[in-house]
């Protein structure tokens, strides 16, 4: 089910979608030679305690997704093996501080493209 769907001169940017019992995930759609493949996913699960970013395109350019704790607290969580198989993932989150939103970044050469902040 789609939750948000951005532009970027007229092309699908991102798309977030509800997964499983509160798992949420966003992706980047601008990649490829006609701006329509998916360049990387990221999105939160564990009861919102585990953050993930998954790099899916041999473009050179990296993929992270950020979040934000109920406390106030930042971070990030970098694709560490580029569009190679495996995402990478952190568990900056806890039972009473959990991750209450999270963005997605396609970390391009020309230009960092950011997804909108989406509830945890």
């Amino acid at each position: 089910m789609a939750v948000g769907i951005g532009t970027l001169v007229g092309v699908p940017l991102l798309t977030a979608q509800v997964a499983v019992a509160h798992d949420t995930s966003a992706s980047i759609n601008v990649c490829g030679s006609n701006n329509e493949q998916r360049c990387g996913y990221g999105g939160v699960t564990n009861s919102h305690t585990r953050l993930y970013s998954c790099d899916t395109f041999a473009d050179n350019a990296g993929f992270r997704a950020e979040y934000r704790l109920r406390s106030g607290a930042t971070g990030y969580v970098d694709d560490a093996n580029g569009s190679s198989s495996g995402c990478s993932g952190i568990y900056p989150g806890t039972s009473s501080n959990p991750i209450t939103a999270f963005r997605v970044v396609w970390k391009a050469a020309g230009g960092w493209v950011y997804s909108g902040w989406y509830a945890a």
